[in-house]
């Protein structure tokens, strides 16, 4: 019997179809530039730029120790859903420090996106999943976006156990302990 002809076959090709639909209609919400669409004069409107550091070290069940980082420049501009016919919007693009973009995250009400500087794209439901394809570490996501929201050191965002704020001069500084792991992340706004 053919594979092709079986019940299976069928079933299976028309899950395949329907998801590639989906995923395919979902990319199309975002074919408009989340950036052109947030209008930074806007007093609702969180945009600024910065510098970024990401610092770390890990220690396998061998002992070895790995580490590496990433450094670059950032842009945020976010606008929320009471100013945006309710779709809260947000953009966050990630360059290195030669300047090629590392990747940039997207929001459109409950669509997230990153686009890879490889040009895969992923779809994510929240923050922290869009974080964990952007990162090669588990940063927290909600405290990290709820900063990029509102950059300033008063009310600093809850971190995790074991992750820390340090502020200095404008400069801010997250420092984290997790099994394994160890690192920084620095934080320099430059138009807050």
């Amino acid at each position: 019997m053919n594979a092709r002809h079986t019940p299976f076959f069928r079933l299976f090709a028309l899950i395949a179809c329907s998801g590639l639909l989906l995923v395919l209609s979902a990319c199309s919400t975002f074919s408009k530039n989340a950036a052109d669409s947030i209008d930074c004069t806007s007093k609702l409107a969180s945009c600024h730029k910065g510098r970024f550091g990401l610092v770390w070290k890990t220690i396998d069940h061998n002992g070895k120790e790995e580490g590496d980082s990433i450094s670059g420049t950032y842009e945020w501009r976010a606008l929320p859903a009471a100013n945006t016919h309710n779709q809260e919007l947000a953009f966050l693009e990630v360059n290195s420090t030669l300047g090629p973009t590392l990747g940039t995250a997207k929001r459109t009400g409950d669509f997230y996106e990153v686009r890879a500087a490889d040009g895969r794209v992923y779809l994510a439901q929240d923050w922290q999943s869009l974080f964990d394809l952007m990162f090669p570490v588990k940063l927290p996501a909600d405290a990290l976006i709820q900063w990029m929201n509102n950059p300033n050191a008063i009310n600093l965002p809850q971190l995790p156990p074991n992750w820390t704020w340090e502020v200095n001069n404008g400069r801010y500084r997250v420092v984290f302990v997790e099994k394994d792991t160890t690192g920084r992340i620095d934080l320099i706004p430059q138009n807050p």
